[in-house]
């Protein structure tokens, strides 16, 4: 078993350095050596469905860093190796497709195909990881990977922000994802999916898993595009088609379809499950239906469809029982065979027309007959015609309806909302097989059209062919399904399908659907449909772009008004501004627990105090002086004062670190004074009148002077606990091997952070180095003895200049 899983997973992996080397050579045929990976991995799969069905899957454990405790853990059982199938088998397929549609006009074959192979391998290792915090990373890696394909046409604008959307939004909530899935792990102990779905969650606070359980929530509503992430999905459709069909139809947004399944044994019995997925699903399942019926695009239907099939299927999940749900697999797989389908007609449409209007198209039956079957018989499928898996589908999922709303109250909206999406569903069904195939053929077909291969449409046949065989013989169907009967997640009742079940409610309601949506559609006439659109306030995407493009245009407007971008001289002002808001706000709420111990007459020192006096007359010279020179000698005068106060500490290290930060800070300021002009210093001479900005200069100093001299006091508190430092005092010789514990501190016990700092000192340095010799005055700044460094001048000033007709723009 762990072979065949092994096999399943690398496969696309390990050929996909091959492809993109023989991609150059081969070019489009590249595709046929690419279609090696999803045909090994659906054998290897296939071959595990034996052993789950005998009741011998279980978890396949791979020691990865022993040291560290790390492992890779999977798990096979029915659901992984049902999605496994659906993942793998519809690689093929895409594959297959792809070989034939992306023709010499695409280019980067190899780069695509690369790209499809290792989607296919995160979504393998998705579904069958067996560790909550590794089904992330795999989870997270589909999202990577889907960027790359949907915005594989990156010369295309809507190609690019199709990609962004889906990125961000998948990305996002799969952020807030990981943070349900930590709290559900520190809650349970563990992450490992077999011990938490086998009692670890026993004891666990009901409310704190019911917020994990809302954080996975969001994660799922977003990969599979329910509100209000339900915009993502249609925009992704800028993708090659191949990509449609594999990532947004059969595989990708079925992850959230997934993830609820998985976690179904762990929060089926919350108070919240039922109602607030029912409530998100089957409402998103209405608005998708909306904007699908006002869509004219072909591969916007679709999407929109999707979306509505998605919602119906979680909010399925959702009316489930602790004791295990039914005929989930056979929703799942009758949406993957005609909607994998109708998104490869609908890029052999493209292909062969280059248009996907559907107001432009019509009368494509007598150019493309066998197309016309295959596109009717799938439609056929979504709108639940008998003969269909779509029938079969629609009769079990009004036959679980009704019976969840037999309890009455609101249990009547999932069935409402599933009736009216039908409808609708018939009505857009229809509108796709006769706006596109039925018709006059309009001039949009003639004009570029060319005829597509047979080869091209033996993927769609296929999946076509499996509608009609198991529409009309679903007993098959159901037996395969029931081989794949999960345990924790589906009931022990056999899964019996038929294709009649006689005149009951749930046949007369279908009857009811499928009358009523194609009188409504007979009714409202090819003209009313394509005159209609979607409103504005609907478009959720618009919306979403416009957040997007006003997000750097708001942080620019934050920076410069809050945070003074263009006035560096005020980041000092605004930092210690904060500091002393909040760490001066908190010592002021607790005054009495942090009241120091002042310290008595003992504790003072005639020569300490000499030097300290001295270091307030040269902190007052430095407020006091006027010329910039000045300035500099009286901070050098109070660093050496400091130098001495450590001394007199007996602290030499303390105090050979204050003359290395004196000299450096020395050199530092000395750079920076030789990059202003005399004149910069003279205006400033005449500007020393007392203003606003000044106050709060010497409030704020004020402020911290009296906080920092506080928190010294505080620190000298007697304390109870048990000191960091006793500890490097006793090892200092043993183990560092040296008498001083200040060296043996920062070189042995805290070496690293002591290389880092000084990396980051250097680099910091450095940056700074080369910002003085990047801001260098240009003629004009120099003509216009404008102040402060090159590049830095104050606004006012500049106002002037301008009036003035002085160009002061220009930075070398």
């Amino acid at each position: 078993m762990s072979t065949a899983l092994f096999i399943a997973l690398l496969a696309p992996v390990l050929l996909w350095p091959l492809v993109t080397a023989a991609g150059g050579r081969l070019r489009q045929k590249v595709g046929w050596l690419a279609l090696l990976g999803p045909v090994i991995s659906v054998v290897a799969v296939a071959s595990l469905i034996g052993p789950v069905a005998a009741g011998e899957g279980g978890e396949v454990v791979v020691s990865w860093i022993p040291s560290l405790d790390l492992e890779l853990r999977f798990m096979v059982d029915g659901l992984a190796v049902f999605f496994g199938l659906i993942v793998s088998g519809m690689g093929v397929l895409v594959f297959f497709y792809a070989a034939y549609y992306l023709d010499d006009h695409y280019e980067f074959h190899q780069r695509f195909y690369g790209y499809l192979l290792l989607f296919m391998a995160a979504m393998l290792v998705t579904v069958f990881s067996g560790n909550l915090l590794l089904l992330f990373i795999a989870w997270e890696l589909t999202g990577i990977t889907s960027f790359l394909l949907i915005g594989f046409l990156h010369g295309k604008e809507v190609s690019r922000d199709g990609a962004r959307m889906a990125l961000l939004v998948t990305a996002s909530t799969g952020l807030v994802m990981l943070a349900g899935v930590v709290l559900l792990g520190q809650l349970a102990d563990t992450y490992n999916i077999a011990e938490l779905a086998g009692g670890a969650l026993a004891g666990a606070d009901r409310g704190q898993l019911t917020v994990a359980f809302c954080l996975i929530a969001v994660g799922v509503m977003g990969k599979s595009a329910q509100f209000p992430f339900h915009f993502w999905l249609p925009n992704a459709m800028a993708a090659p088609t191949p990509v449609s069909a594999y990532l947004h139809s059969a595989t990708m947004v079925k992850l959230g379809v997934f993830l609820v399944a998985r976690i179904f044994p762990l929060f089926a019995g919350l108070e919240l499950w039922t109602p607030g997925l029912a409530t998100v699903a089957f409402g998103t399942m209405l608005l998708a239906s909306v904007l699908a019926l006002l869509s004219h695009d072909l591969k916007a239907v679709l999407a929109y469809s999707t979306v509505m099939t998605l919602g119906f299927l979680i909010g399925w999940y959702g009316l489930g029982k602790p004791g295990g749900v039914q005929d989930d697999f056979l929703h799942i797989i009758g949406h993957v065979f005609y909607k994998g389908c109708l998104f490869m007609v609908v890029g052999i449409i493209d292909h062969a027309t280059h248009e996907r209007d559907l107001r432009k198209l019509g009368g494509m039956r007598l150019r493309m007959p066998l197309l016309a079957v295959i596109a009717a018989i799938a439609a056929a499928s979504m709108a639940g015609i008998p003969g269909t898996t779509g029938f079969i589908s629609k009769e079990y999922m009004l036959k679980g309806l009704y019976r969840f709303a037999a309890d009455g109250g609101w249990t009547w909206f999932p069935l409402i909302a599933a009736v009216i999406a039908s409808v609708v569903k018939v009505i857009f069904s229809a509108r796709i097989v006769l706006a596109v195939f039925g018709g006059a053929e309009t001039p949009a077909v003639g004009k570029h059209f060319h005829a597509p291969t047979l080869g091209l449409q033996l993927a769609p046949l296929a999946l076509v062919v499996a509608v009609v065989l198991f529409g009309l013989f679903p007993g098959v169907l159901g037996h395969g399904l029931q081989a794949l009967a999960t345990t924790g997640l589906h009931t022990s009742a056999e899964w019996h399908y038929s294709l009649w079940h006689g005149v009951t409610k749930e046949f007369m309601t279908s009857v009811i659907i499928v009358v009523g949506g194609l009188g409504i559609y007979f009714a409202v006439g090819r003209v009313g449909w394509d005159a209609m659109s979607i409103p504005r306030w609907l478009r959720f995407d618009t919306g979403f772009e416009a957040g997007v493009k006003a997000l750097p245009v708001g942080a620019k407007w934050l920076s410069e008004v809050a945070f003074r971008s263009q006035r560096p001289f005020d980041y000092g002002l605004i930092v210690l501004s904060f500091f002393l808001v909040v760490v001066g706000g908190y010592a002021a709420t607790q005054v009495n627990e942090l009241w120091p111990t002042l310290p008595g007459v003992e504790d003072f020192s005639v020569l300490r105090v000499v030097v300290v006096v001295l270091t307030i007359l040269a902190t007052m010279l430095v407020i006091s002086a006027k010329r910039w020179m000045t300035q500099l000698m009286a901070l050098s005068i109070i660093g050496l004062f400091l130098t001495f106060y450590f001394v007199l500490l007996q602290a030499p290290d303390l105090a050979m670190t204050q003359i290395l930060v004196e000299t450096a800070t020395l050199i530092l300021v000395l750079l920076l004074l030789a990059r202003f002009p005399r004149s910069a210093e003279e205006q400033r001479l005449g500007e020393r009148a007392w203003n606003g900005r000044k106050m709060g200069n010497i409030l704020v100093s004020l402020g911290m002077g009296g906080l920092v001299t506080g928190l010294a006091l505080v620190g000298q508190r007697p304390r109870d606990f048990v000191l960091a430092g006793d500890y490097f005092l006793e090892n200092t010789v043993p183990l560092a091997k040296g008498t001083n514990a200040v060296n043996t501190i920062l070189v042995d016990f805290r070496g690293f952070d002591t290389l880092m700092e000084v990396t980051v000192l250097v680099i910091a340095t450095m940056g700074a180095v080369g910002l003085f010799m990047r801001y260098r005055r240009t003629p004009a700044e120099l003509a216009a003895r404008e102040m402060g460094p090159g590049g830095f001048g104050v606004r006012s000033k500049r106002a002037n200049q301008r009036s003035e007709g002085v160009n002061t723009e220009g930075e070398a």
